[in-house]
C-alpha cells in the first residue's frame, strides 16, 4: 500500500547487513527495509535519511510479506 506525502520521523541501522528501519508519519511502528540486497537496503534508507535530514517529503510503498511490513520502494517528493 503506498503512503503519500509523509516525513520521515526516525531512521535507524545496526551493523548486520541489510538491517535498517524508518518509522514514517502515519503509519504505526518501526518498519523494516525489505532485505532484498545490500546495495537496494543501503540506497532506500540513504533516501529515507535524506528525506528526513531535510524535512522533504516522501511516497513510501509498505507491502505485507511472510506477515511482516517491509518498506519496499520509496521516492522523495
Amino acid at each position: 500500500m503506498w503512503y503519500n506525502n509523509r516525513l520521515v520521523q526516525y531512521t535507524y541501522t545496526a551493523y548486520p547487513s541489510k538491517y535498517a528501519f524508518a518509522v514514517i508519519e502515519g503509519v504505526s511502528g518501526w518498519k523494516q527495509i525489505y532485505p532484498s540486497t545490500a546495495d537496494g537496503v543501503t540506497n532506500l534508507f540513504d533516501l529515507l535519511c535524506i528525506a528526513k535530514a531535510t524535512g522533504r517529503r516522501v511516497n513510501v510503498y509498505i507491502q505485507n510479506i511472510s506477515g511482516v511490513d517491509y518498506i519496499t520502494n520509496a521516492y522523495l517528493l
